[in-house]
């Protein structure tokens, strides 16, 4: 059970993220209620507290004026680096690398940043058939499944992997891939 001083502290990072799209905010997807409900997946699933921040944060770097440091002056070290290690780097430019990139640091980050990416790709995959050409499909499905791989040591024992792993069968059973390739 969560006590009020750890909801206070969410609540908090929710009116942070809010307040910082409000100001800042450059990205015109629905960023917002993406990342409180990648938050409160984490919430609900009941992840510790810094796990759970990060969630409803993650976006913030990418897509706000929002630095990692003014993050971890905020909500400290954990969550500013589970962040960090979960935003693009802009000097890569190929698709692909800049997830790839963001994978290999939170594998090397841990299981926080792993779980946190892992709920912000179960979310997005939702709308992966929305996406337009056949090659942006093609990457998204082969940058989730190159996740499942590599986040297999990190949290392959906890249900948000066996959920994405079975969130990619519907995917590509959805988009028209075989689902045994």
């Amino acid at each position: 059970m969560r006590g009020t001083e750890e909801d206070e502290e969410i609540e908090r990072a929710i009116q942070y993220l809010v307040h910082s799209f409000e100001t800042s905010g450059n990205n015109p997807k629905p960023v917002i209620l993406h990342s409180t409900r990648v938050g409160m997946d984490l919430y609900d699933r009941g992840y510790e507290k810094p796990i759970v921040i990060s969630g409803f944060l993650y976006d913030l770097i990418e897509d706000t004026d929002v630095t990692a440091v003014e993050i971890r002056s905020e909500f400290g070290d954990d969550v500013g680096n589970i962040v960090a290690a979960t935003s693009f780097d802009e000097s890569i430019d190929d698709y692909l690398e800049q997830h790839y990139d963001i994978y290999e640091r939170c594998f090397e980050l841990g299981r926080p940043a792993v779980v946190v990416k892992a709920v912000d790709i179960l979310d997005n995959s939702d709308y992966y058939d929305l996406e337009g050409s056949e090659e942006l499909r093609k990457n998204l499905i082969e940058k989730m499944e190159y996740f499942i791989e590599h986040s297999e040591p990190s949290i392959g024992d906890e249900d948000v992997h066996r959920e994405l792993t079975d969130k990619f069968t519907i995917v590509k059973e959805r988009l028209g891939m075989n689902p045994d390739s």
